[in-house]
């Protein structure tokens, strides 16, 4: 039974497990920085991006550290917005969002969520400064369209479900071992 437990909170969990980085939408050798791109979720969708950035010496392939790294998107369509933050004080992505150290268990990564506000054709900007030298690389993106709110939240929706029917579960097999 407590292996069952085991199993079904790893199943379930897999869905809420987010790891440092995601795909590479970007890499490349600019300015003496070798900088490598990551984004999630994977497919791109309308909606916050975790933008994580990793910036190294393109000679020792060491990590820069010290590096002052932002990251902007925009659209290339006039499209309206397919999806929209949940709070007002979310930025829209068009101005920098500085990418942070702190913000990802990786502390060689900087990383950022971004506001990808319409599907469709895109640019993610990503710009550094560090020992006096900047760098800018952009990438093109596609974006899909945002997934429906019930595809999106269908683990929190299916939880209580599988709780109750764990505690019901539980009492018929404690029931069971009573003596009477």
């Amino acid at each position: 039974m407590k292996g069952f437990s085991i199993l079904a909170g790893v199943l379930i969990s897999t869905g809420f497990c987010l790891a440092d980085g995601g795909v590479v939408i970007a890499r490349q050798v600019v300015n003496g920085f070798d900088v490598t791109v990551f984004a999630s979720p994977v497919p791109l969708r309308a909606g916050p991006m975790d933008v994580s950035v990793l910036v190294q010496d393109p000679e020792s392939g060491k990590a820069v550290l010290d590096a002052a790294v932002t990251v902007s998107w925009s659209s290339k369509s006039s499209a309206s917005p397919d999806w929209l933050p949940p709070c007002c004080t979310m930025t829209d992505g068009r101005e920098a969002i500085p990418a942070r150290r702190g913000h990802s268990q990786n502390q060689f990564l900087y990383s950022a969520f971004v506001p990808i506000r319409s599907s469709g054709a895109s640019e993610l900007v990503v710009r550094m400064k560090s020992g006096g030298r900047e760098a800018m690389i952009s990438s093109d993106l596609e974006v899909l369209p945002p997934r429906a709110p019930a595809l999106a939240y269908w683990p929190f929706l299916a939880l209580p479900p599988f709780a109750i029917a764990g505690f019901a579960l539980h009492q018929r097999l404690s029931r069971r071992r009573t003596p009477k």
